[in-house]
């Protein structure tokens, strides 16, 4: 009888601990309704989106086990979706329009249930549009059945995010336009002045490293001050601006944990507490041997749980600056009520050195040649084109000097013996200029979904030949992290890969249905950096030809449960047979000059209209159309078609309509190219053809940047023709030579104030004409004008 109590008692003690729920689970029921919400980060008055009125949306905290139910409620007039970041949930209830489910509509509701099987700090935002830039974001917190080795006792939830007074699809059209439409409003960029600033105070190899740095960028057509793409007008720790920060309450000998969530649209954080070492503990859900630190960074997706000791009755600043230095977030803990903070005494952290110099040290280390020269040729495209999924390969390269250096798993979490069944690499890449986003070449739009196999293990390569980091978040799996600790290797949802670096981890397909692949930087994310990862289990079960899996079942590592349940209600078979998270866009841009010559009454005009998809456009152009006395000298106008064939190249071809200076007006057809140089060379050359004379048009430029917003353009352009045709003012050999000056300032982003001086001058066949006409062969203008971008 003893014996059969002592096997009763070890049955239920193995089923406890390999059920994959807890014994007493709660069942949980939560309402968030999402809706509008006026605020005022920024000096001025915006609608918001909150849930439950609330910026960030409310905290929930839950026990590892509990089921939960979370009924969103859609009070907008548009639809959202919800996304449970890091949670290890049934596909379904993943919460991405397009992918996981239909958006909910306008006044309707949607169940999201699920049992959690894991334990750390996470978050949820919202994954339909653009919406949790707006405000659709907050912490979601899970308690583990027992309490971590390290103590505290207090815990507060710090989210970072960013907010821009101008609503975010304007962002990205403004960004569609020009990829650094934003860059007058950023602190550090590559003028001449802060050249020669730096290099003045600078130490002999320091010299040589900023002319390095200079001549790559003059190489590559890329800023080196590329931190970020959106210039944000107020940077929030827990919904509060700078200028209202958020304080907790603390006391002498406390131990506080803070739980730090990148909520941020686009920005990296650099975060530090002066006069305070702060102890790493928790990184995505999961805790980590814990390591001292002064300071880190926080890319949009991460979470990062810190101790802090409260060690004297001064105020604990938490100061959290954006990467660019554009501006900062602040908050305090505080030993006493209405403690006077003093925010200003903080110093921000130390100038970040150029992207190339980073760029380069990632890729010396991942390469491991000490002394390498920085004179490396640097891809201005993509050199995967599509996915593939290679054969095992059991090495694996991960470069030295990330942030992840000295992250290790506090248990074990994974056995590296088992087999890499392929190899999944992802090239990091964009056209950023033309903002387009790619991995392997491909933006999302045009790329099909990933197939992999249930209970298999892939290996991600990733590498980054952008100038940008980009933090890759996968759902509904982990990452892990291959760094050298083996079975202590860290899990990750979310990897920022800097810029140069080739990072490698491994991923066990321990779910089903499909899920979504990203990065998380939003505005990259739009515009085709992402992917869908499709199980194979998943189409058979749609072609009616492999029955439904419903296994949920803990496996011996913490917080790495296996969920595989394909269906929670009915698979909407267009999700499957079409996912997608974001279509190519529709996007419009019109470049205007406008300016006058008072001296000579000359007005000239000068519009170049883009309007289509990423790769293929319709192009309307007329160059210096000019009144001059009242009397119109020279109007044309190009409709071509304009296609993309590389980052910095387009070809483009139709007709053009000719008003003058010809004697009457006439169509002909046109064939260009256009783009950029080396050196920022900016070029144009179109060719067209009428009554038997061939024509070219040629056209450089370059715009040298003396300060922030200060330019110098210098260029010329040139007009050749085969044949003479009179009565079209057109002459064979070398027509016309036009040069020109034009100091600019940037006034605002897509609005600048230029002077250009210009000389024109006539030659051969077309300068006996205009003599004959009695019209001068030369002429000197100075037009004041505006830019516009619109």
């Amino acid at each position: 009888m003893m014996r059969k109590k002592v096997w009763i008692l070890l049955l239920i003690i193995a089923a406890t601990q390999l059920a994959p729920t807890k014994v007493f689970a709660a069942e949980r029921t939560i309402n968030l309704v999402v809706g509008y919400k006026t605020v005022n980060f920024a000096g001025v008055a915006k609608k918001a989106l909150a849930v439950n009125n609330q910026i960030p949306a409310p905290t929930l905290h839950f026990k590892e086990g509990d089921h939960v139910t979370i009924n969103v409620y859609n009070h907008l007039n548009e639809a959202t979706a919800i996304h449970w970041h890091g949670i290890l949930i049934p596909w379904q209830m993943d919460g991405v329009e397009g992918i996981s489910q239909k958006a909910i509509p306008p006044g309707c509701v949607f169940h999201y249930q699920f049992t959690l099987h894991q334990a750390g700090t996470y978050w949820y935002h919202a994954h339909a549009g653009l919406q949790e830039q707006q405000g659709l974001y907050g912490a979601f917190l899970i308690d583990p059945p027992e309490q971590p080795r390290y103590k505290y006792n207090k815990d507060y939830v710090v989210v970072l995010s960013d907010w821009s007074n101008t609503n975010p699809d304007q962002i990205l059209a403004n960004l569609k336009k020009e990829g650094d439409f934003y860059s007058p409003k950023f602190p550090l960029q590559p003028s001449l002045a802060k050249f020669i600033c730096d290099y003045r105070k600078a130490s002999v190899d320091e010299r040589k490293s900023l002319l390095d740095d200079y001549k790559m960028m003059q190489q590559m057509r890329m800023s080196i001050y590329d931190f970020s793409d959106v210039a944000y007008d107020a940077f929030l720790l827990n919904g509060h601006s700078a200028s209202h920060p958020w304080t907790a309450p603390v006391k002498v000998g406390d131990i506080v944990r803070l739980r730090f969530i990148g909520a941020g649209g686009s920005t990296i954080f650099h975060v530090k507490i002066p006069g305070a070492m702060m102890q790493m503990v928790h990184a995505q859900g999961n805790d980590v041997k814990p390591y001292p630190i002064k300071d880190f960074t926080i890319a949009p997706g991460e979470t990062y749980d810190v101790l802090v000791k409260i060690q004297n009755n001064n105020p604990y600043i938490i100061y959290a600056e954006s990467i660019d230095t554009l501006g900062a977030a602040y908050g305090a803990l505080v030993t006493a009520p209405h403690q006077c903070v003093n925010y200003q005494r903080v110093a921000p952290f130390p100038e970040p050195l150029p992207v190339t110099r980073e760029m380069m040290s990632m890729m010396m280390g991942k390469m491991n040649m000490p002394g390498m020269s920085m004179d490396m040729d640097m891809p201005t495209e993509s050199t995967i084109l599509g996915d593939t999924i290679s054969p095992p390969d059991s090495s694996y390269k991960t470069s030295a000097g990330t942030k992840y250096q000295k992250l290790t798993a506090a248990v074990k979490t994974n056995d590296p013996k088992k087999p890499v069944a392929g190899v999944i690499k992802m090239e990091l890449f964009g056209y950023m200029d033309r903002f387009i986003w790619f991995i392997n070449g491909v933006p999302e739009y045009n790329a099909h979904p990933i197939i992999i196999e249930p209970g298999k293990r892939y290996r991600f390569v990733f590498t980054n030949t952008s100038m940008m980091h980009h933090p890759m978040h996968i759902h509904g799996h982990w990452f892990i992290l291959r760094k050298g600790n083996g079975a202590f290797d860290p899990l990750l949802h979310t990897i920022d890969v800097p810029p140069g670096a080739t990072i490698t981890a491994d991923v066990d397909a321990d779910a089903s249905g499909q899920w979504f692949f990203h990065c998380h930087l939003l505005y990259h994310m739009m515009t085709g950096m992402s992917r869908v990862f499709q199980y194979s289990t998943l189409i058979d079960i749609t072609k009616g030809e492999a029955k439904l899996q419903n296994i949920t079942k803990q496996t011996a590592y913490f917080n790495r449960p296996i969920v595989r349940v394909d269906e929670i209600k009915p698979i909407d078979v267009s999700l499957v047979n079409h996912p997608m998270a974001h279509p190519v866009g529709l996007y419009l841009a019109s470049f205007i000059d406008v300016g006058a010559d008072p001296f000579n009454n000359v007005q000239r005009i000068t519009y170049k209209g883009l309007y289509g998809y990423d790769y293929n456009k319709l192009e309307l152009f007329i160059n210096d159309a000019e009144i001059k006395k009242g009397k119109v000298e020279n109007a044309d106008m190009d409709i071509f078609y304009w296609h993309l064939i590389s980052q910095f190249w387009t070809i483009k071809g139709g007709v053009n309509y000719f008003y003058r200076p010809a004697q009457t007006p006439y169509w002909q057809p046109g064939i260009g190219i256009e783009g950029l140089m080396p050196y920022f060379i900016d070029t144009n050359v179109r060719a067209y053809y009428h009554r038997g004379s061939a024509k070219l048009d040629v056209e450089l430029s370059r715009d040298t940047q003396i300060t922030n917003n200060f330019f110098v353009r210098a260029g010329i352009r040139s007009i050749l023709a085969s044949k003479t045709v009179t009565q079209d003012e057109v002459g064979s050999g070398l027509n016309q030579m036009r040069y020109i000056i034009r100091p600019y300032y940037r006034l605002l982003p897509g609005l600048s104030a230029f002077v250009e001086f210009e000389h024109e001058q006539d030659y051969s066949a077309l300068k006996n004409i205009r003599r004959n006409q009695g019209e001068s062969t030369s002429e000197d203008t100075v037009i004041f004008g505006l830019s516009l971008l619109l």
